[in-house]
């Protein structure tokens, strides 16, 4: 006899599921694809929604971009030991040399002369020729005479520098005339005391450039 049980099942025969027949391997095997097919929609999702960067994008957003160089100042010029043109500031075509003994100023003739540590003060500078004279006052007129073994010689070639000129420009005072400036009139030179207008500002100022190399 047949006996049959609420719903018309059949009590000894239950009814198995899909992942019931199934053997056991496969049941698993299919879970696994079921992960990573769900895991691959979520990665995709997250690239196309932007909230992922690639690592080479964050690596180099990370780096600090380097700094321009700064550009190096060229040291303003200044009188110093070495070969110099020395020319009035509004005639640069105009340089210093000498003439018949004199210095004098003299137009298209760039003469290098030499600068050292001043004969009577290191701290200031004397002037001379490649043939060995000095530029000394002599009379209160600037000349080249050849050297003497003499403290008055010394300091007669002997010239200061003054403070506050412009770069590139020189003023200088004599040593054992402290009160007088090396001043042109007209081509010659002279040390004359300083006057209070600017024509003899600018008469007593000079420009100087380095010949060394030129």
């Amino acid at each position: 006899m047949t006996l049959y049980g609420r719903g018309g099942v059949d009590a000894k025969e239950p009814r198995q599921g899909l992942f019931t027949r199934l053997h056991p391997a496969v049941t698993a095997g299919v879970s696994v694809a079921i992960i990573a097919v769900l895991a691959l929609a979520y990665w995709i999702w997250r690239a196309t929604t932007g909230t992922t960067k690639p690592v080479a994008a964050a690596t180099a957003s990370a780096s600090p971009s380097p700094s321009p160089a700064t550009p190096s100042k060229a040291a303003p010029t200044r009188l110093a030991p070495g070969s110099w043109l020395i020319f009035p500031r509004d005639a640069t075509d105009t340089f210093l040399t000498s003439k018949q003994g004199f210095a004098a100023l003299t137009k298209n003739e760039p003469v290098a002369l030499n600068v050292v540590k001043g004969l009577a003060d290191d701290k200031c500078f004397s002037v001379r020729t490649d043939d060995g004279r000095y530029l000394r006052h002599f009379n209160y007129r600037l000349r080249f005479d050849a050297t003497e073994d003499a403290d008055l010689f010394r300091n007669d070639a002997t010239f200061c520098p003054e403070d506050g000129t412009p770069a590139g420009a020189v003023r200088l005072r004599s040593k054992n005339y402290p009160d007088h400036v090396i001043h042109r009139r007209g081509t010659e030179l002279y040390i004359d005391e300083p006057g209070d207008s600017a024509t003899f500002t600018a008469d007593s100022t000079f420009g100087i450039k380095s010949a060394e190399g030129s």
